[in-house]
């Protein structure tokens, strides 16, 4: 087994972004709350929504079409433009469906449009939440690949499964603080944009006329996603700036003649 080991500067930094990712969305939800006296539920249906779209319903296609022995995730996988491609309309479809169902059924009489940004939170927050745990799982990893016990975790793993898992603690253990600013900060960026689309899709959950903008959502959402592509070509600071304008520029955009325009009754729950 090869001589890997974790620096502490890595540890530290896996540490300092898991703490991060973890605490943002409870810190945003705590100050919204307290700013406009939302309630809990729409938080809580974002993140519920989040993982049942996100993480289990869009499991089925995703296996078919990237890990299934078939030819159209063979394609799919020699290729990155479709990959990221398929990757992106996949997440906007099953992110946006998602939230679009929620403000139908159980968010249906919530029509405060405070609840448009409670949910986004609730749904971006539990995406940061998630990403929080898994760092802190390698993190766990790299502790335990120091104490001299990575054969407990390559146990019974043999060929690609073994050398995917050591190419895994090979990157993290490589990771610097720079890297999780860089993580740090695109996780501010993703949560801009979460709120931004959830604003899109309540608006055409609650006016007919302006339904277009859950077709607008699914988009933009798929066309970000896609563009992570760019990270393969060029250094991903470059990537980071470009979305993080991007995302500045959509919520202004939302803001201005999105939020302030919605006509939704006002005094409904929140």
């Amino acid at each position: 087994m090869e001589n890997l080991q974790f620096e502490t500067s890595a540890l530290v930094s896996l540490g300092v972004e898991a703490a991060v990712l973890a605490m943002l969305p409870i810190i945003l939800m705590i100050v919204w709350k307290k700013k406009t006296g939302s309630k809990l539920k729409p938080f809580i249906v974002g993140a519920v929504t989040f993982f049942l779209f996100a993480v289990v319903l869009k499991l089925v296609p995703a296996y078919f079409l990237f890990y299934a022995d078939n030819p159209a995730a063979k394609a799919i996988n020699n290729n990155i433009w479709l990959y990221y491609l398929t990757a992106g309309i996949l997440a906007g479809i099953f992110e946006e469906t998602g939230r679009y169902t929620a403000y139908k059924t159980v968010l249906k009489n919530s029509t405060n449009k405070i609840t448009a940004i409670s949910y986004g939170i609730g749904h971006g927050g539990f995406e940061s939440i998630y990403l929080a745990y898994s760092i802190l799982i390698m993190l766990i990893l790299g502790i335990i690949v120091n104490s001299g016990g990575i054969g407990q975790i390559t146990d019974g793993l043999e060929g690609e499964q073994l050398e995917t898992a050591l190419s895994q603690l090979r990157e993290y253990s490589q990771i610097t603080f720079s890297m999780s600013l860089l993580g740090i900060w695109e996780r501010i960026t993703t949560m801009i944009l979460h709120i931004c689309l959830s604003v899109f899709v309540f608006t055409a959950a609650h006016q007919k006329k302006y339904f277009f903008l859950f077709s607008a959502a699914i988009l933009i959402h798929t066309l970000v996603d896609f563009s992570v592509v760019l990270t393969k070509l060029a250094p991903p600071i470059i990537f980071e700036v470009i979305l993080f304008i991007f995302s500045v520029l959509l919520l202004v955009f939302t803001y201005k003649f999105i939020y302030n325009n919605i006509k939704t009754t006002q005094g409904k729950t929140r």
